[in-house]
């Protein structure tokens, strides 16, 4: 995943290197099945067109629009703005978690350095995770915890919804994992992102509050 040193897009920096990044990142979401039906009419420019920065500026408020469903896009992509998650990149500076719902990981980055790569188990097909690409943020942590719905042990938990999903430690989560990449749906969580035991309070320990996690469908 990767990070740009400056703004790309309407009255921004527009470096070379790092329009090059985002028209590629551009083209990647765009070849994803969740993103075609909604991309199918972005044009997205070549590096090497005369106008490319007004090109990518109107692609940009396109994905904005579609994607991340803004009302107000303002076509430019910011090094630790919001849309740069959306395109399937990560922040240049600060801790920041990534959930890929497709490949069942957890990513965990400092910067654009990636600190862990963790099996995860997410949501069941009733009780999805994310049914489409959403930032929230760590905004409350329990190292000990039982949930008041399931009674079930949630240790090292870590809340990003008000609605009771959280990051925390379970079992059998590398098995339930591999079996959700193979499309068996049915295997999960009722929403939650589940870690091993030593994966979940390794996260725990590193991550502070306020901590962006970002759920990706690609």
């Amino acid at each position: 995943m990767k990070a740009i040193r400056e703004s790309v897009g309407k009255e921004a920096k527009n470096n070379a290197d790092d329009l090059s990044i985002i028209v590629e990142l551009l083209r990647k979401r765009r070849q994803d099945p969740y993103y075609q039906k909604k991309m199918f009419a972005t044009d997205i420019p070549e590096t090497t067109d005369a106008n490319v920065v007004e090109k990518l500026t109107k692609a940009i408020i396109d994905f904005q629009k579609n994607i991340q469903e803004l009302k107000s896009p303002d076509g430019q992509v910011s090094p630790n703005g919001t849309t740069i998650y959306y395109l399937g990149g990560v922040r240049k500076n600060g801790k920041q978690i990534i959930v890929d719902l497709d490949d069942q990981n957890l990513y965990a980055f400092e910067g654009s350095k990636i600190k862990f790569k963790l099996h995860t188990t997410s949501g069941d097909e009733k009780h999805p995770t994310a049914t489409k690409p959403q930032l929230f943020h760590i905004f409350r942590k329990h190292e000990k915890y039982v949930s008041k719905t399931y009674g079930a042990r949630m240790d090292y938990a870590m809340f990003f919804t008000y609605d009771g999903k959280a990051i925390h430690q379970s079992n059998a989560v590398s098995l339930t994992s591999y079996l959700k990449t193979l499309g068996f749906n049915y295997f999960g969580s009722h929403g939650c992102a589940r870690l091993s035991e030593d994966d979940a309070r390794n996260l725990f320990k590193w991550t502070p509050m306020g901590t962006p996690v970002f759920i990706d469908m690609a």
